[in-house]
């Protein structure tokens, strides 16, 4: 019930209380209708049920593609338009068009779309009863609030995005000076024991002394210097392996470079899981977002970290046209056996799917 009442009825949390300010001005439709009078108004009314549902979808996890909901959204409009003469749910309209996270070319299409149908009733509103200031007010907002909201968007989205390239650039400051002591590490320690070594060596050749005691003790100083060797050398290895921040840093540069937008959810909290398994999901993050890059004629790319008690989960998806028009569209061509067997190396779950784009989902349980 939980899980249907975050993905069906309510706003995302990340959104705070905004959508629900939004929402209660859908109240002042419901005043414009009463008293119902008749079967039109009774359709008309009970449109606002549907009306209300695409508007929260719109605010959805996915990356949306709502064309049929938008359309559906600026009918409900337009049958208010006829029936009462008021606008303002064009308002809802225009906010979905305006915050969508789509490519340029479909915002246009839909602003056309959008703006021809607040013209065409404008023109029918005048027809039937004339120009007057209530129609100039609801053609205003109607007209500017797709603007505003897309203006809002784009400017909303590079704060978040500054935001989180900040978050890495902190991280990789500190994860800096951890390779500076690893290097330190490697230098000292890693000199000190091999001396340890080389004079162990030497005395084991040297003693004529209990020839067979020291020369027993002797070996065993040679092999505590060598595994004590090895051990830092481990862990400046470990020190060293990929971390998702760094990955996320690196091709947030090249996905701008792309003319791509990345955006991430809960990458603080991933920053945090098990080296093995954001060196495995380093590799596979990079892969996926060189096929963005490559083949999907998309501008975003939304990485979405998660986790619950038993698992570990990344969906990693982009806004392109999927495997349409692909000559290739094997796993070997867009490395996803590659990515398939790093997830398999963690015993974990992959799946790509192509919807509104391409979408990979990995599920890695937690040992």
């Amino acid at each position: 019930m939980k899980e249907f009442l975050n993905r069906h009825v309510l706003f995302p949390k990340k959104y705070g209380a905004m959508p629900y300010y939004y929402l209660l001005f859908l109240f002042f439709a419901v005043f414009a209708a009463l008293p119902i009078k008749n079967l039109f108004d009774w359709v008309c009314f009970l449109a606002l049920i549907p009306f209300a549902k695409f508007y929260r979808d719109s605010y959805g996890e996915e990356i949306p593609n709502y064309d049929w909901e938008i359309t559906a959204m600026i009918a409900i409009a337009a049958l208010w338009v006829i029936n009462y003469q008021y606008y303002y749910n064009f308002i809802f309209a225009g906010f979905c068009i305006g915050f969508s996270e789509i490519k340029p070319h479909i915002f246009k299409n839909r602003v056309v779309i959008y703006l021809s149908s607040v013209t065409a009733c404008a023109v029918y509103t005048v027809i039937k009863q004339g120009f007057d200031i209530n129609l100039f007010f609801g053609l205003l907002f109607a007209y500017s609030c797709v603007f505003f909201a897309h203006s809002f968007a784009v400017s909303q989205r590079k704060r978040f995005v500054l935001k989180q390239d900040n978050e890495r650039l902190s991280i990789i400051i500190k994860q800096s000076e951890r390779d500076r002591i690893a290097g330190q590490l490697h230098d000292n320690l890693g000199q000190v024991f091999s001396t340890l070594a080389i004079n162990a060596d030497l005395a084991e050749k040297l003693v004529d002394k209990k020839p067979d005691l020291a020369k027993k003790q002797i070996q065993q100083i040679g092999e505590n210097a060598r595994d004590n060797l090895n051990l830092v050398r481990e862990i400046v290895a470990d020190l060293r392996k990929q971390k998702l921040v760094q990955v996320l840093a690196v091709e947030s540069e090249n996905l701008e470079n792309a003319k791509f937008d990345l955006t991430t959810e809960n990458q603080a909290q991933a920053f945090t899981w098990p080296d093995n398994i954001q060196n495995e999901l380093s590799f596979i993050i990079r892969e996926a977002i060189a096929n963005a890059i490559r083949y999907s004629h998309g501008n975003l790319v939304r990485i979405t970290f998660n986790e619950d008690s038993n698992n570990y989960f990344v969906r990693i998806k982009d806004n392109g046209i999927g495997f349409k028009n692909k000559a290739n569209t094997s796993r070997e061509h867009f490395g996803i056996s590659g990515m398939q067997t790093r997830t398999e190396k963690l015993k974990g779950s992959f799946a790509i799917s192509d919807k509104n784009g391409v979408e990979i989902s990995i599920s890695i349980p937690k040992e």
